[in-house]
């Protein structure tokens, strides 16, 4: 028997969808497994053993200490507690957790997963990060110990078994580990596993058969909204501009118009620092024009008289 890492391997999870803000579920035990061989059934296992989904108006819905047990399955077999499967939902928060103990799973015969104790929880606060974590104790794989890396390919081992018809037979498993969180929700699956069955039919080719999936400690939640009904948007952003900063008192508008220049006054000369210098510059010019008139008189006649 080998265990090894393998390629990426599709999670075929079973997960219930959540309808709305605030919802929590959790399994503990989920077996879908089926395989036929030339027509003929060699597995059947189709349980769910401990379910909780939180109430819709609010509160926690649980079970508690269930025996593992696969009533009515064809070459399946498990024992074993659920210990736990308990959702919540709450104003503020919404979280759900599963616990498995003393756990064995045997297909065909053969032991595929044995477990002490395996946990997964999921918390979902109304504001903050939302976390999902898993924990395992005791796991091992066809008898090996394994250690389980969450979102990774996981883990893989094969080991031989028998089945009628069909000649060099292996049951295959794959087991995965979910931690998983988004900003409005989380999910975590402790374990799950893919099988597969492979061989030849007696005098016909070889057959390579999905067997199904096991899920081991499941458990999901979404972020309620706020108070309003929707979630809390952040502080809207200043108008686009520049913000003009407070002015320091009153100030008063310019007048006229302020699209034209101001208008310079001119400046005109002193002429004097009294009224009498005005009279005194006033009677001056009167007597030189006085002169000047009975000049010009004076020297017509003197011309007259000289051509007379």
């Amino acid at each position: 028997m080998a265990i090894a890492a393998v390629g990426a391997v599709a999670l075929l999870t079973a997960t219930p969808t959540l309808a709305a803000p605030g919802d929590a579920s959790a399994r503990g035990v989920v077996v879908d497994l089926s395989a036929e061989v030339a027509g003929v059934p060699v597995i059947t296992a189709d349980v769910v053993i401990g379910s909780a989904t939180a109430p819709a108006d609010g509160g926690t819905d649980s079970e508690t200490a269930l025996a593992i047990t696969i009533p009515g399955a064809l070459g399946v077999t498990a024992s074993g507690t659920v210990v736990e499967v308990s959702a919540t939902r709450g104003e503020t928060a919404s979280s759900a957790n599963a616990e498995i103990a003393d756990l064995s799973l045997a297909v065909l015969g053969t032991p595929v997963v044995d477990a002490e104790v395996i946990t997964a929880a999921v918390s979902c606060p109304q504001v903050g990060a939302q976390t999902a974590d898993t924990t395992f104790t005791g796991l091992e794989l066809f008898g090996e110990p394994v250690v389980l890396v969450p979102n990774t390919p996981g883990v893989t081992a094969s080991a031989a078994v028998t089945v009628p018809g069909l000649v060099g037979a292996a049951l295959e498993a794959t087991l995965t580990n979910v931690e998983t969180t988004t900003a409005d929700g989380a999910t975590a699956i402790a374990v799950q596993a893919a099988l597969r069955l492979s061989g030849s039919i007696v005098g016909g080719p070889l057959i390579d058969i999905p067997v199904g999936t096991v899920i081991l400690a499941e458990a999901v939640c979404e972020r309620p909204l706020g108070p309003t009904g929707t979630p809390t948007q952040p502080t809207a952003p200043p108008t686009d501009g520049p913000t003009q900063p407070p002015t320091e008192g009153p100030t008063q508008p310019p007048t006229g118009d302020p699209t034209q220049p101001p208008t310079a006054a001119p400046t005109l000369p002193v002429t004097g620092g009294n009224s009498s210098g005005l009279w005194w510059l006033l009677g001056t010019g009167a007597a030189m024009v006085v002169t000047g008139t009975a000049a010009r008189l004076i020297l017509r006649r003197s011309r007259a008289s000289l051509e007379a």
